[in-house]
């Protein structure tokens, strides 16, 4: 039996360019963390659309009726090349396992797809080394049915996980060439390469999907070991900074300052990660100047909006007259903010684009160095915020190709956006951020 673990690419260039005007390319860690649960002697390979432009040619020599396809799948541009890579391999005669985010949030739909073998759900490691292992020794595998009670494809789904730590020994040696996912970041380095510690979320925003793929968990992995993979990729990648990748890093807040500690001790390099805004306002000065001390440069805060209603309608729940003491604040510490915000809220009213924007460029007032980014709110199945708006603007029922063409930096939505404010959005994010393009 072998694996073929494909990543494919995510489109997304004219949302997220780095410095040098390309798309931005991070590890796909999903790979390295599913393979640390598969038996020493499956051979394994990652090809990788994004980063090497004949992975066609390179999906179909190395596919065949031996080979296990699994393929992490996000919601947006990248089911497009998901689907053609799954149709490939079952030409081949591979079998095709999806998991990621559209997976776990849409593994019904998918059950339905003749060119998927198996779906995984949730936090999918520990299940896929246990298909692997059930595939290899010709066991059966739990089936399920469809919502019509036919028998559809195999479906592995794994209970939402702990939120304890777990061994953390992802597979670096599935990366062949590091230096494929650096990335230009001006606040923290030239040579960025990324890291996840944790995965899901505690929190309970009523428009992210998080809390559902997660299943309101956070598998945090041993901060030791993290510490040690990140001075190992750093040093692999021959990198200058490192990117937290977690949905929510310092939610524990004195892991969140071990790590730094660790980092510091073994590397010395500056790093970023996320942070949500009610806990940045509740962490004290002192422990703001540690994590700054130990390298932190950058944090990921959704603020979501000015408008104070909308803020609780996200269940962020914090006072948004503090968005500029949030500013200050990290500013104060040399620490350069990220700051994403959500526009088009089920209610809100057409002041609230220009109101998103103008709050936005007072957070660069307040510091050069702090960006933004505004989203349209783009309604997802499993959020709150779906079930509200679809009591009175009815979704449409998209199939997996439809959901191929999300984006949400585009109104898709007359009846929930503004369109006309689509174009100043875009505007404004040129200006906001450096990895925006109009």
């Amino acid at each position: 039996m072998r694996l073929v673990y494909f990543q494919p690419r995510l489109n997304a260039e004219r949302n997220y360019r780095n410095g040098a005007g390309a798309e931005q390319v991070w590890t796909p860690w999903w790979a390295l963390l599913l393979h640390q649960y598969v038996p020493s002697d499956v051979h394994a390979e990652l090809i990788d659309a994004r980063t090497d432009a004949s992975w066609e040619k390179a999906l179909e020599a190395a596919l065949g009726p031996d080979v296990l396809l699994a393929v992490s799948v996000m919601t947006g541009h990248a089911i497009r090349d998901s689907i053609h890579a799954s149709k490939v391999g079952r030409a081949a005669g591979a079998r095709v396992v999806w998991g990621g985010p559209h997976a776990t949030l849409f593994a019904e739909d998918l059950e339905r797809e003749p060119y998927i073998d198996h779906v995984i759900t949730g936090f999918g490691a520990r299940s896929f080394g246990r298909l692997v292992e059930s595939l290899r020794a010709g066991a059966p595998v739990p089936r399920t049915t469809d919502s019509r009670g036919a028998a559809g494809p195999m479906l592995v789904t794994l209970s939402r996980g702990p939120t304890h730590a777990e061994n953390f020994a992802p597979d670096l040696t599935l990366v062949s060439d590091w230096s494929r996912y650096l990335n230009a970041d001006q606040a923290i380095g030239h040579r960025a390469v990324n890291l996840i510690t944790s995965e899901g979320c505690l929190r309970r925003c009523t428009y992210c999907s998080e809390p559902a793929t997660s299943g309101h968990s956070w598998l945090a992995y041993d901060v030791e070991q993290c510490a040690d993979v990140a001075a190992e990729v750093i040093e692999r990648a021959d990198a200058d900074s490192l990117k937290l990748h977690d949905p929510n890093f310092l939610q524990d807040l004195p892991r969140g300052v071990r790590f730094g500690q660790l980092l510091q001790e073994r590397v010395g390099k500056p790093w970023a990660a996320t942070l949500h805004p009610s806990d940045l306002l509740d962490i004290a000065d002192d422990d703001l100047a540690r994590l700054s001390a130990s390298g932190l440069r950058r944090v990921l805060v959704g603020l979501e909006s000015p408008v104070q209603e909308l803020v609780n309608l996200a269940g962020k729940r914090y006072d948004v007259t503090r968005i500029p003491e949030i500013a200050t604040k990290l500013a104060r510490h040399d620490i350069a903010g990220m700051f994403t915000f959500i526009v088009g809220w089920p209610g809100a009213t057409e002041p609230h684009y220009q109101q998103t924007i103008d709050s936005a460029f007072g957070i660069k007032d307040v510091s050069a160095e702090h960006q933004a980014k505004i989203h349209f709110l783009e309604p997802w199945p499993g959020t709150p915020i779906f079930k509200l708006i679809s009591r009175t603007l009815p979704q449409p029922i998209r199939t997996t190709e439809d959901w191929a063409n999300i984006d949400y930096y585009f109104a898709h939505l007359p009846k929930l956006h503004s369109t006309e404010w689509e174009v100043a959005i875009r505007q404004a994010n040129e200006e906001l951020s450096p990895y925006v393009e109009a």
